[in-house]
């Protein structure tokens, strides 16, 4: 699982599609698209799988466990295209992808569906992902496209890595699905540093976090033991935890949005995050479903500062402070806050 999640951050940084808004549409009108965005749908979401995949159903069902326990929990957001591709014909791949680009299209656009089909399946990154896919390579991740016509899309270019390990195939479903959720109740065409927008901490750590406790709900995993390998190894985000990060980097900052690419150290945002998370539940005792769910439906209304404060009960600064403060004690005293009480 560790290469698998880091194969998605290492996406991000290389693709630019993970957590990246469709930069080649025309901007949205925020008040009344957003609005849009926000309500949930009736359309299930749609797996398409590239020929040699899933041949005894496992794939596919692996992943139905998380899709289905997130959409349960959050609700059903989209539309939601699913791709597990890997190696196969061209034929096939092409058929995916043309497919990929039908969905995507804006009836009520200026330009004809034709014309919107060719300008997508002419884009330098979807020529590079489709690549990717015929030789076998890990690229794209989870990308969304403007409105009017907004879809979701979780893309794994090379699904065999999902196929052979089921847990993995799970977790990454449940992560990405909490990433759908979050767009659909923030304004992704902002900073993440703007009021509109989520910090990547929240994003990233709190969909971490989410997705761990899940697979224990799932009975898939240990909960504890995954946030302590966080702290001391890593767990399934890095090669080293978050001990090593704040023993290097005395002055770091939870809110720094630089650590994507001039400090590469995506990864910190996952594992800090995810104890951002924990502290939120078990130090200040929010409820898990406010933290994780509930105080989302007040930011495209009140903005994140106020969202935060009124569902969490103090500041984003005064919690900087004081989770600055508790992260850095020892593994012993942290993982206090998971003792029954």
């Amino acid at each position: 699982m560790k290469r698998f999640l880091t194969l998605t951050i290492t996406c991000v940084l290389s693709s630019g599609c993970v957590n990246k808004v469709d930069s080649q549409s025309p901007e949205p009108k925020h008040n009344n698209e957003q609005h849009k965005l926000t309500k949930q749908t009736n359309i299930e979401p749609v797996l398409l799988v590239a020929d040699g995949l899933n041949s005894n159903g496992s794939l596919v069902n692996n992943y139905k466990r998380g899709l289905n326990y997130a959409i349960n929990y959050f609700g059903n957001y989209g539309p939601y295209y699913v791709y597990l591709l890997g190696p196969s014909n061209k034929k096939n791949i092409e058929e995916i992808y043309l497919k990929r680009a039908k969905s995507r299209v804006n009836k009520e656009a200026s330009t004809s569906s034709e014309q919107q089909i060719a300008e997508f399946l002419n884009r330098p990154n979807v020529i590079k992902e489709i690549d990717a896919v015929l030789a076998g390579k890990a690229e794209g991740g989870l990308t969304w496209s403007r409105p009017p016509r907004r879809v979701y899309e979780d893309v794994t270019t090379n699904s065999t890595e999902r196929e052979n390990n089921p847990i993995e195939n799970t977790w990454g479903a449940l992560h990405e699905y909490h990433h759908v959720f979050q767009i659909a109740h923030c304004d992704s065409y902002t900073e993440r540093s703007s009021d509109r927008n989520l910090n990547s901490w929240m994003s990233e750590g709190m969909a971490t976090y989410s997705s761990a406790k899940f697979m224990e709900n799932l009975n898939l995993v240990d909960f504890k033991s995954y946030m302590l390998d966080l702290r001391k190894t890593g767990g399934n985000i890095s090669a080293s935890g978050i001990n090593t990060f704040m023993l290097n980097n005395r002055d770091w900052r939870l809110n720094d949005e630089t650590y994507w690419e001039t400090k590469n150290a995506a990864h910190i945002y996952y594992m800090l995050g995810a104890w951002a998370t924990a502290y939120l539940i078990h130090v200040e005792g929010v409820p898990e479903i406010t933290v994780l769910k509930n105080w989302y439906f007040d930011v495209p209304r009140i903005g994140k500062s106020a969202a935060f404060q009124k569902h969490m009960g103090l500041s984003l600064d005064e919690f900087y402070i004081r989770f600055n403060s508790f992260i850095r004690q020892s593994d012993k005293k942290v993982m206090k806050i998971f003792e029954s009480k």
